[in-house]
Order: structure tokens, then C-alpha cells, then sequence
């Protein structure tokens, strides 16, 4: 998060190469995201136990009487993110925490009407959408996007017809249609777009109420379920800061011709009159929001909004589509829309990592993604999504959810040395001080000539190279059979137009066509069984992580942070004239850049850096490095992430630190 040729293969979301999203987008710097309301994670529980949860199996019955012939429908989709496809993923536990509630959920039922669909996510192998996977269209700019959309609404259309017929003899009268959502990254942009689609082309507000356009059933959408949503649908908002001429190059050059650009320069960015936020590492035209990703605003009849934001991420190909909305020039949460900052990064919050990916944890039951998956199991359980109760769980289910002590205890702690606030910035800044904290120490351990984490990472690489090699062995196998069935089927397509030649007006051709269709029929069944074998084979190859390239990344974004602070820290630090920093020139600091400022001069200037073991162990052991996993666009170490309001509503951000308004919503 083995490298397959001309395709990305960086694990999750981290496969998207860096492509990037319109002009008129509502887009800011986290450290500008200042006035959006948000809230701080929950605390783990060891045992995250609802008292609720055994109201799941029943939850979608609502008011109709149990003996009553009356249909209450459940449907709930599961929009899994880019590079995430549960078929491939799931034997080496890496499959992500939309899957996981995927599998967590209900059977379909379909006398009593409860019915889980699972999408797999952009880039990756899906049949029924005719998507091979494992393109760098698909992963990189989120295409075959909207054709899944639109299966997910004729799967609606599909399942319903069973019941809209029975529903013609009024004593099975439909009385209620309830949707649930779920999706991470891209996925969960799909999410957002396909709730947004089925109330535009499948229903029709009717007052306060909301009804099928046929047969006007009442709908509900009771739950949104979503993981750290990133658009970047087309050109993602990372092209603004990539030279055209830096394209066919590597990361590295791409920073380098960033860095030709004064104005987006890490010195440049970290300053401003007043400490005034908004710093913005891409600005442009491009932002990811064509086609679906246009579509991100929430409707607020949902009834249910939970979003998980990753606090450290940074990435420019990769920024957050708040909840929030903007509205008469004003940032609005509706109560019932709930955004919470998770630590880790996008593949740590949605759940994809594989054990012992990047030189973190190799233990499964202690990854940091198991407490936002429990968290929003049990909000989704409250809201009466028919997820099975713990009591219920199979092997499976137990395997997905099960959750170490240390993780636990870990986790805790961290966030026990996060201030509380309701602002989505000032949470995000809280968070990456501490990384950076972390960070710079790490850095100068490698300076002194630690190698713990390269030497980590070539032995969980030795792993992930022989899984590649036998998936190889595999593949080559599978498209051996495959070649086989294709030319079979070939060679009686030939014979058939030969009879067909060699009986040219003769009546009788059909009888004599006969047998050889029958053979090409079950030749025609049999070579789409060996394609789809090929196909699936490679995707968990595509699945794998990248090897012997992880360690080089972090050694170059490692200095390329150092460069960039000190270059920061040259600004402000002290001169042949004065032994002091200049305090008025700090002062101006943004509040990302002062965080990171902080932390390098405690660690690197007055040798007083990060102490609390139990901090390290967390960033050492559970948060994972998705910037040198990536490494494909133009991102610094010390920039931002950029968050996105409003869907597509452009905010023109005011400063203004005593701000009538700004007090209203942060107070939110």
C-alpha cells in the first residue's frame, strides 16, 4: 500500500497514481479548515459491546406487527475504495473495513426483504461492470466510477421487482424502503454520489416525506457509513502542482520542479499576516470533482452521517470531502451529520493495510483501521442497520473484528495526549504535531545510524516477493488454460462459417449448424470461466504490496522534511546580529507550519524532542508512511492536506480570529 508491468501497485487507495479533480470547488488547506465542526475520535474498548446490538436482527421490521404480510425493505451497499476488492484481498487479511461490515451484515433474505450489495472498488476487477482492473485510469483517476453507480441502481431496480409485484395485492402493501451506505475513499465518494443519484432518478419528495417514483413507496436512507472520502475523480487536484514536463518522471523529479514554483515553495506556504490559515500546496483549476465526484454533497434527509477523517494524511492526490456544507456564507453541519478525526492514515482509517505492510504491525488483530471499523459497526448497529449482532458473529466475523489489547491500550493513550476541540483543523494540527514530533525524531535516530524500520521492511519484503512469485506461478498457469479455451472457441467460430459458406442457400444450414453451436456455447461458458480465473488471480497480485522501493521513499521524504523545516527555520532563526529568533517573523507561522516548526526545534534545535515511549511504539508500530507508500505526485513532507467543503459550492475562507461566526461553529 509483485508490481505487475505498466500498473500501480501500491496497496488501497495508495495505488491511485497521481493524476488529480473544478474550478469553482470549494477547496482548503487543513489548517484553514478551521471553521468546520468536527470531533475528536472515541476512545477503544477493549470490548466495543453495544447494548443495543441484539435489536440488529430485528431493526429493519419498523412498525409492522410481526405476523403482518406487510413488506419493510432493507438495502444496504458497500462502495469498497480504490484498489480495495474483497474477492482478492481477503485471504491476506487485507481487506478493508467496508468489506469487513460487508461481511458483517445480514444474508439476503428475500422473504423478508433484507438485501447487502457489495461493490468493489475503482481500479479493480468487476465483472459485472466490465472492469478488468488494475488500470491506471481506473486507479488513477477513478474511472468505471459511475457505471457503479448505475449497476448499484439497477440492482436496487432488480431486487425490488420481486417485491413491488407482491406488493399489488394490498395485505403486502410495501410500507417503507430503508437504505443503508457504506464506502471508503473513492468508495466512499460513490456512496455519496449513488445516494444523491437514487433520489434524483428512483424517488420524488412528496412534502416531508420521501417516495419511490414508482409505486411511491416511502424511502429512508437511515445510515451513511464513511471512511476518509476522497474524490479525485479525473484530473485530481495533485495536477495543479505537477510540471507537464515532470509527467513521465518519478516523485522526485516532480518535487523538484515544484519546487521551481516560488509560490507554492514550503517557505512561502508556512507564512502570512496574522498566522492566518489557509495554505494551499495545489492551488488550480483541477479538483477532482467531474462526473461522480461532483456529486459529494450529503441530502440532509439522510438520517444518519457518520465520517471518519484520517488526521495524517497529507497527500495531494488524496484530499477529504468534508461533510459539512456551505450555505447562505456559512459553514453548517446538520446535527445529525457526524465527522470524526481518526489518527492514521487513509488506508489506516479505511482498514487495507496488510499485516506487516510498510514495517508496521504484522499482527492482524492489531491494526489501528480495527477501532474506526468497531466504532462505526456500532453506530451502524444503533441506527438500525441489520448487521448481525456479536452473538451471531461466524469464524469470519469474529476473525474480521478481533481486536489486541495493544492496539487498544496504544490507541488510548494516544489520544489522550490530543487535545479536545470541535474544529476540524485545530484537531487535525493537534495530531500532526505529535506525528511530527515523532517524525523528526525518527529521523534523527537514522541519522545516527539507526536502520530498525529499512531492516523491517526487507523482511516483510521477502514475504510479499515470494507471494508474488507464487501468484505468478499461478497467473501463468490460469492464462495458459485460458489461451487454450480461447482458441477452441476461435477454431469453432472458424468451422461455423465455413458450414455456412459451404451451404450457401441451402435450407437445411440450421440443422447442420446445430451441434457445432451447442459445442460453441459450452466453449463460450468455459472461456469465460478461465478469463475470469486469470482475472481474479492477477487482482490479488495487484493486491500485493510494491517491493524494494519503500525503503528509498522514506529515506528521500525523511530529508526532503528536514530541508523543508530548515528552510522554514531560516526565516526566523537567529542572526550574526542576534543571538534570538526573530519572534515576530515566527509569530506569523500558519497553524499546520507551527506545529511542525515546534517539533523540529524541540528536537533538532533545543534537543529536547519527543519522550513518551508509548507515543513512538504508536507511530513505530500502528500509523503507516502513506506518502513514501505512494510517491507518485508532487506532495512535500511538510504540506497540509487539503479539505474540501460544500461539495461543490466555492467558500471564500474569512480571517478574522474574532469572528462572530467562526465562535458559532467552532462552538458546534
Amino acid at each position: 500500500m509483485t508490481k505487475s508491468p505498466n500498473k500501480e501497485s501500491s496497496v488501497g487507495d495508495s495505488k491511485a497514481p497521481a493524476l488529480a479533480p473544478h474550478e469553482d470547488t470549494l477547496r482548503y488547506a487543513a489548517d484553514s479548515a478551521k471553521d468546520v465542526p468536527a470531533t475528536r475520535a472515541d476512545p477503544a474498548l477493549a470490548a466495543s459491546v453495544n447494548g443495543t446490538l441484539a435489536s440488529a436482527l430485528n431493526g429493519h421490521t419498523g412498525n409492522v406487527s410481526p405476523g403482518s404480510c406487510l413488506q419493510t425493505l432493507w438495502f444496504s451497499f458497500f462502495f469498497d475504495g480504490t484498489g480495495n476488492n474483497l474477492d482478492a484481498d481477503v485471504g491476506t487479511k487485507k481487506h478493508s473495513n467496508v468489506a469487513k461490515l460487508f461481511r458483517a451484515h445480514r444474508d439476503i433474505d428475500t422473504k423478508i426483504g433484507i438485501y447487502p450489495i457489495y461493490v468493489p472498488g475503482v481500479g479493480t476487477y468487476f465483472k459485472d461492470v466490465g472492469d478488468d482492473g488494475g488500470t491506471t485510469l481506473g486507479l488513477g483517476t477513478g474511472d468505471k466510477g459511475d457505471v457503479r453507480v448505475e449497476w448499484a441502481l439497477k440492482e436496487f431496480d432488480r431486487l425490488l421487482a420481486p417485491h413491488a409485484a407482491r406488493a399489488k395485492n394490498p395485505s403486502n402493501a410495501i410500507t417503507e424502503i430503508n437504505f443503508s451506505v457504506f464506502g471508503f475513499s473513492r468508495g466512499a465518494a460513490l456512496a455519496r454520489a449513488f445516494t444523491n443519484e437514487l433520489l434524483k432518478q428512483r424517488c420524488k419528495e412528496h412534502g416531508q416525506v420521501w417516495k419511490t417514483q414508482s409505486g411511491g413507496y416511502r424511502v429512508r436512507v437511515r445510515f451513511l457509513g464513511l471512511f476518509d472520502t476522497v474524490a479525485s475523480v479525473g484530473l485530481p487536484m495533485s495536477t495543479n502542482n505537477v510540471d507537464s514536463r515532470s509527467i513521465p518522471f518519478g516523485y522526485k523529479t516532480k518535487v523538484w520542479w515544484r519546487l521551481d514554483e516560488k509560490d507554492i515553495r514550503p517557505e512561502e506556504l508556512a507564512f502570512e499576516k496574522n498566522a492566518s490559515p489557509g495554505a494551499d500546496p495545489s492551488p488550480g483549476r483541477f479538483d477532482g470533482h467531474v462526473a461522480y465526484g461532483g456529486k459529494m454533497a450529503i441530502p440532509e434527509m439522510a438520517e444518519e452521517v457518520r465520517h471518519y477523517i484520517a488526521a495524517h494524511e497529507i497527500r495531494n492526490s488524496f484530499p477529504v470531502e468534508s461533510v459539512c456544507t456551505f450555505k447562505d456564507g456559512r459553514l453548517l453541519k446538520p446535527a445529525h451529520f457526524y465527522e470524526y478525526v481518526y489518527p492514521g492514515v487513509h488506508s489506516d482509517v479505511g482498514g487495507s493495510y496488510l499485516p506487516g505492510e510498510g514495517g508496521r504491525s504484522n499482527s492482524s488483530i492489531n491494526k489501528l483501521g480495527l477501532i474506526p471499523l468497531q466504532h462505526m459497526y456500532d453506530a451502524a448497529v444503533n441506527a438500525k442497520v441489520p448487521l448481525l449482532p456479536r452473538s451471531a458473529w461466524a469464524a469470519r466475523q469474529k476473525d474480521d473484528f478481533e481486536m489486541g489489547k495493544a492496539i487498544v491500550d496504544s490507541f488510548n493513550h494516544y489520544l489522550s495526549k490530543v487535545p479536545k476541540s470541535n474544529s476540524l483543523g485545530q484537531i487535525i494540527n493537534a495530531n500532526m504535531g505529535l506525528y511530527y514530533a515523532w517524525r523528526f525524531r525518527d529521523i534523527r535516530r537514522k541519522l545516527d545510524g539507526n536502520k530498525e524500520e529499512a531492516t523491517t521492511i526487507a523482511k516483510n519484503e521477502v514475504g510479499f516477493k515470494a507471494d508474488g512469485e507464487k501468484l505468478d506461478t499461478e497467473i501463468d498457469a490460469l492464462e495458459k488454460k485460458d489461451h487454450a479455451a480461447r482458441s477452441k472457441l476461435d477454431a469453432l467460430l472458424q468451422r461455423r462459417q465455413a458450414i455456412i459458406q459451404s451451404n450457401y442457400g441451402n435450407p437445411n444450414v440450421n440443422e447442420k449448424l446445430a451441434e457445432t453451436d451447442e459445442e460453441i456455447k459450452a466453449a463460450g461458458l468455459l472461456r469465460e470461466k478461465t478469463r475470469d480465473a486469470v482475472l481474479r488471480a492477477k487482482a490479488k497480485k495487484d493486491a500485493l504490496p510494491s517491493v524494494g522501493e519503500l525503503s528509498e521513499a522514506i529515506q528521500y521524504y525523511d530529508e526532503r522534511l528536514l530541508k523543508d523545516a530548515k528552510t522554514i527555520y531560516d526565516k526566523y532563526r537567529p542572526s550574526f546580529w542576534s543571538k534570538h529568533v526573530d519572534e515576530k517573523q515566527r509569530r506569523k507561522l500558519r497553524p499546520h507550519y507551527q506545529a511542525m516548526m515546534t517539533a523540529y526545534e524541540n528536537e533538532f534545535i533545543h534537543n529536547n524532542g519527543l519522550k513518551d515511549e508509548k507515543i513512538i511504539d504508536f507511530f513505530d508500530n500502528y500509523v503507516h508512511d502513506s506518502l513514501s507508500g505512494f510517491a507518485k505526485d508532487a506532495t512535500m513532507p511538510s504540506d497540509p492536506r487539503v479539505v474540501y467543503v460544500g461539495g461543490d459550492e466555492k467558500f471564500k475562507y474569512a480571517l478574522n480570529e474574532h469572528d462572530k461566526q467562526r465562535q458559532e461553529l467552532e462552538a458546534a
